[in-house]
């Protein structure tokens, strides 16, 4: 079959407004109101005829922090007030970088069943994705105002640097969900790789135990030190606990962010053009 037939053959599929990767990067991403929008839908379906909507993922975080905390500070001979904190500043920004990774394996094939008779730009399915799981990473915030109020003693000006450190994460999971998306929607058997690796992740990440409880040597470089996870982890969760993070997590984050974006960019530059036929 000619490439022309199947053009019309997929011409009601999902179509782009742009000619170019950088033209759809750089328009959805100034499309806010129409990826704002569909994130925010995408919430208020989720939680559809529900009593208190988004804050039942509030509450359901709220009794896995209690459980693990309890359990965690006496495995581990952390006093409560120490733990607590340690594990929820860690746990929010966890999981708001694996719902991304795991959801967004299905953002093209969704999007193009949502979208079939318009036309749009890739990368707003992205944005969308990403700004409905930070919508969600605000509601679980909830819980760590909650140890705030426990632990007031965590509360420092340096917390405020969970603000940039945050915008690094959010600039990270972009492309994260946008190559993980492309690579699903060619290959369908990777979403369940994706589902496998961030279970996997969560266990070899410093989330339920501290890192310093690891001995120095090659089990600490891999799982803590070279663990981009924990990089993008830390620049956020040691805010939250009061601190500054170390100049070799912001370093690893930029080496992180950069060559996750340049490669992102090129796969995006590269099989752009396939997405209408791939979906």
């Amino acid at each position: 079959m000619s490439i022309p037939m199947l053009h019309r053959k997929h011409s009601s599929g999902l179509r782009s407004l742009a000619t170019s990767a950088r033209e759809d990067l750089l328009g959805g991403l100034l499309r806010r109101e129409l990826w704002g929008r569909l994130g925010f839908r995408e919430v208020r379906r989720r939680y559809l005829r529900t009593k208190i909507g988004p804050f039942w993922s509030t509450l359901t975080f709220l009794v896995y922090i209690l459980a693990i905390s309890l359990v965690g500070a006496g495995l581990w001979g952390t006093d409560l007030k120490t733990f607590l904190p340690f594990l929820v500043s860690g746990m929010v920004v966890w999981g708001f970088i694996s719902q991304a990774m795991n959801e967004s394996c299905l953002i093209f094939t969704q999007g193009a069943l949502l979208f079939s008779n318009a036309r749009m730009d890739y990368s707003v399915l992205a944005y969308a994705q990403v700004w409905k799981q930070f919508i969600l990473f605000l509601h679980n915030m909830v819980v760590w105002l909650l140890v705030v109020l426990y632990n007031p003693a965590i509360l420092e000006w340096a917390t405020l640097l969970a603000i940039p450190g945050m915008v690094l994460v959010l600039a990270n999971v972009v492309w994260i969900t946008l190559l993980i998306g492309l690579v699903c929607l060619r290959f369908r058997d990777v979403q369940q790789l994706v589902l496998s690796a961030t279970t996997i992740g969560m266990l070899v990440t410093p989330l339920f135990w501290p890192p310093e409880r690891l001995p120095p040597g090659l089990t600490r470089l891999f799982f803590v030190q070279l663990n981009p996870i924990y990089r993008l982890i830390d620049i956020v969760r040691t805010p939250l606990m009061g601190g500054v993070p170390t100049a070799a997590s912001y370093a690893a984050v930029i080496g992180i962010t950069v060559c996750g974006w340049t490669l992102t960019y090129f796969m995006f530059r590269k099989f752009r053009g396939r997405i209408s036929y791939w979906s």
